[in-house]
């Protein structure tokens, strides 16, 4: 077998060098990085550029997630907008979801949405998880949680089976399954993306919440250039 000369050597170096950077430099790929959906979701305002997470209380993987989203957020770029979606498979955590609407609609999301996920996904406080569970202990520890951070626990608490939560929940529902959920969390960017940590451009990786955000840079910034 012929020597591979210097030149050849050198050559081989610029390519990987080049690869590396178009790597690092956001170069992601649609079924490896994210995934194109096959019917896209309208936005509820068209002007902006959405990017919605999915997201459940009780995962300690979104947990970990929560600090990196909330530190993209404050670095976008002007014309995007951050929305969440609580996931919802399984009885409980539709009773975590309705939590997060309560919050909402009582107008305390910001100062209640840290402690929820303390209380859920820290402190294990499962609410409901158990068969067979007294469902007033459930609504006396909902109602201390939101009294704790300066709510008010009574109004939470009938607020969690109104008719504004059962429509909220019913819309967030159809909304991941548009998205095509399969794990938390996700992110979906323009209601056209979904992007999963679970895809095979982020096996083995170490950085893989981080690079979630990358990813969605490059889609929106993608979705910025399609609309001109």
């Amino acid at each position: 077998m012929r020597a591979v000369t210097a030149p050849i050597i050198l050559l081989l170096a610029l390519l990987f060098s080049i690869t590396a950077c178009a790597e690092d430099n956001g170069q992601f790929k649609a079924g490896q990085h994210y995934q194109v959906l096959p019917q896209p979701v309208p936005q509820r305002d068209q002007s902006t550029i959405e990017v919605t997470e999915l997201f459940w209380y009780g995962c300690g993987h979104c947990y970990d997630f929560e600090p990196l989203l909330k530190s993209w957020k404050g670095g976008i770029a002007e014309g995007v907008t951050v929305k969440k979606i609580p996931a919802i498979w399984q009885p409980v955590m539709e009773i975590h979801a309705r939590m997060f609407y309560v919050a909402d609609a009582m107008g305390v999301l910001d100062t209640m949405h840290e402690p929820i996920f303390k209380a859920i996904a820290q402190q294990r406080k499962m609410f409901a998880q158990r068969a067979g569970r007294d469902w007033n202990a459930d609504n006396d520890a909902i109602a201390a949680l939101f009294e704790e951070h300066g709510a008010d626990g009574e109004k939470a608490v009938k607020l969690m089976n109104s008719f504004a939560v059962n429509s909220k929940v019913k819309q967030g529902m159809a909304n991941q399954r548009a998205y095509q959920l399969s794990g938390t969390p996700e992110v979906v960017v323009a209601g056209k993306y979904r992007i999963s940590s679970s895809l095979p451009g982020f096996k083995g990786k170490s950085n893989a919440q981080e690079m979630m955000l990358q990813v969605a840079d490059y889609l929106i910034e993608k979705e910025r250039a399609e609309r001109g």
